[in-house]
């Protein structure tokens, strides 16, 4: 069997990909400081960072395609940690050199937040301007990828829920927080085609499978505000929706400037067979 080298495993998408089911490919993880438990994959730590330890990590580990997941996905931390560069931008080019010479697949995630939110919904050849920099640091990996090996991947994800057992992502906090009858703050400003983590799994192990290069765009079906996502997490649920608070971008004070709407036409993966499903199918999954 193929070996699949997945960094970033200990993540929220990290957990989906080792979590999906498929039969092609040995996925053996990496990770930084987080080391992830009860995972059906075998991990490793690693410092994307450290340029000769990862050479000798290729060397010994010898893998048929790695999926680049490790970043700091922080925007807010991005703003005020330029160190956020060395592993959103010098350890990918690094790792795309790595794959280019051995000349392996390489599957890039970047993100919606490469443009700017003014012209929604937006395809891979739209012209990229983020407001943000972990946008532009995706952007700025995205371009060096494509440079320095044009057979690379690059799937940009859009906001992603779920609700995976290492307590990560947006989703799990608002549950937590709403059971707890806490108040949850949703911005009505904010668009984007959020979809699963597992449909953004499966969608990048069709990347995968279809040996296809480029841009891709992961997104779902539907764009709607967080408040509108919230509250329809929140009724299906049986949650208490006069918890959720609609809020404005321009009334929170964030380091990081928000994009008002990034969803994502991505109907080249839905030409492909992803299979990115609706906000209620998802939410009767997540349920059972």
């Amino acid at each position: 069997m193929k070996k699949l080298l997945v960094t970033g495993i200990s993540g929220f998408l990290g957990w989906h990909i080792a979590e999906h089911p498929q039969s092609d490919w040995q996925v053996q993880g990496i990770f930084h400081n987080n080391k992830p438990t009860n995972l059906k994959v075998s991990s490793n730590q690693l410092d994307l960072t450290d340029n000769q330890s990862v050479i000798y990590f290729f060397k010994k580990n010898k893998p048929d395609a790695v999926l680049h997941l490790a970043a700091n996905s922080n925007p807010n931390n991005c703003e005020q940690n330029p160190l956020s560069n060395n592993i959103n931008v010098k350890a990918t080019i690094h790792l795309t050199k790595l794959c280019a010479k051995q000349n392996i697949p390489f599957v890039f995630t970047s993100t919606d937040l490469v443009f700017e939110g003014n012209d929604a919904p937006y395809s891979e050849s739209d012209t990229t301007n983020p407001i943000m920099i972990y946008g532009k640091q995706k952007r700025e990996a995205e371009q060096k990828i494509l440079e320095i090996y044009p057979q690379a991947t690059i799937a940009r994800m859009p906001l992603m829920y779920g609700l995976p057992t290492n307590g990560l992502g947006f989703m799990n906090a608002w549950v937590r927080n709403l059971k707890e009858g806490k108040n949850v703050h949703c911005f009505t400003d904010e668009y984007r085609t959020a979809a699963s983590g597992a449909d953004a799994a499966s969608g990048i192990f069709l990347l995968l499978e279809k040996k296809v290069n480029g841009i891709f765009h992961l997104g779902g079906r539907e764009s709607l505000s967080r408040f509108e996502f919230a509250n329809q997490m929140a009724t299906h649920f049986g949650l208490d929706t006069q918890l959720i608070i609609p809020s404005l971008q321009k009334d929170v004070q964030m380091p990081a400037k928000r994009p008002a709407n990034v969803s994502l036409n991505s109907n080249n993966a839905f030409t492909l067979g992803y299979n990115s499903r609706s906000l209620e199918e998802n939410l009767k999954i997540l349920s059972k």
